[in-house]
Formats: C-alpha cells, structure tokens, sequence
C-alpha cells in the first residue's frame, strides 16, 4: 500500500535529486532478472540527512503496525533499520548474505551474530529501501520466522512495481513511491535490452558476467 501522495512526490524528488533514477540501460537484478532500469540507492546513503527523511516519512506510514523490532537486508535495508530503530526507540537487526550456490547471482538472507535470538517471540517489521521482486525481503522474513518471530509488516522506500498480487501471503506492505521499472528473465528480456552490455556499476551485473562468462558483455 502507497503512502500519501505529498510522502510519494517527496521522495521522488529526492531520489531525482541525487540522480538515483537510471533508465535505457541493461540492469541485472539481485534474482537473475534483467531491467532496463535502476534505482541507484548507492547514490542516496552518503547524504544522511535525505536519509532520515526517508526514514521518517516511512516510519509515518509504518509504525501503525506496532513492531517490536526493526530488521533489513544488508546492506541497504540495515541502513534503513538502523535510522527507523533510532527513530522508533526500537532494537534494530539484520540479515545478511550466506555463500551463493548453484545459479544464485548471492546466497540467501539469514541470521547471524546472534540476532535470531533477539526476534524470538518479537513482532518485526522487515524494512529495505528499494524492492523489485521482494527476494530480499521475502528470504528476510523467512529468516525471522525460521528464528521463532512474527513478520508484522514489510516497508520500503520505493516499489519498482514487479511483485504478485499476493507475494507477501498477506502481511501488511507499506511503501513511500512506486516507481514502475519491469524486469524479465533473460528468455523474455527485450531483444533491446539484450543488445546493450550489461551494466557493472550498478546492480548485480558483475556476478552475472562472472557467472555466465565476459562473452555476455
């Protein structure tokens, strides 16, 4: 579910202002999928005070969920939990990557350091600053609910608009802007998209190449 209208433009033009906003090129994304665009959340995190903004105005929209605790992906969902957790006066946590296998471009989100100890019996609210198809968040609440948690909503700065009507079995989904950016498996990308090399500053197109060899490139 959006937020307000006035939370949406806000974030927009804070995103445009730090030229976060990347389209026409060849993207691949964290589950193998291929976009022709980006959100370039790398640009966001050095400006700090756009960040506890966002935070703010995410909390704003979350907080009616009552979590107990606050947990993100790593790295830029740690971020993010970090600064609600301060906001909210909450503990804050993370999941983090285990080591890929078989055709993973990253292994899957799990516990370490003890954290699954302190969502044990706790209500959280799983927070990341860009979703596309959800794996991020989805492997994250896995996590938590593996560690004896309850998932009480999911909330993100923006959504880039690829999820399933149900891709979250029913737990509250609450985001700032959607910013509708498509993402294909790599059979049915635009023969367009395809032409372009693929883009190794942003997104996971490094281990792509790295995986399926340079010849992609």
């Amino acid at each position: 579910m959006p937020s307000h209208p006035e939370a949406a433009q806000r974030t927009e033009a804070i995103f445009r202002s730090v030229g976060a906003l990347l389209e026409n090129d060849h993207f691949v994304n964290i589950n193998g999928q291929h976009s022709s665009g980006w959100i370039d959340k790398d640009a966001l995190n050095p400006h700090p005070a756009l960040v506890d903004e966002l935070c703010e105005m995410l909390w704003n929209v979350a907080a009616p969920l009552e979590p107990e605790v606050i947990c993100g992906p790593a790295i830029g969902g740690l971020i993010v939990a970090m600064e609600i957790a301060h906001l909210a006066g909450l503990e804050a946590v993370f999941t983090e990557h285990k080591p890929a296998q078989g055709e993973e471009l990253r292994g899957r989100f799990i516990f370490r350091r003890g954290y699954d100890v302190l969502v044990k019996g706790k209500k959280v609210l799983v927070v990341d600053d860009i979703v596309n198809g959800g794996q991020s968040v989805r492997q994250t609440s896995e996590a938590i609910r593996a560690a004896g948690g309850t998932v009480c909503g999911i909330a993100c700065y923006v959504d880039r608009g690829n999820l399933a009507a149900d891709e979250f079995a029913g737990v509250p989904y609450r985001y700032l802007l959607q910013w509708k950016l498509p993402s294909w498996p790599e059979a049915d990308t635009p023969p367009e998209v395809l032409a372009r090399p693929v883009n190794t500053q942003h997104g996971h197109g490094a281990e792509y190449l790295a995986q399926h060899g340079a010849d992609q490139n």
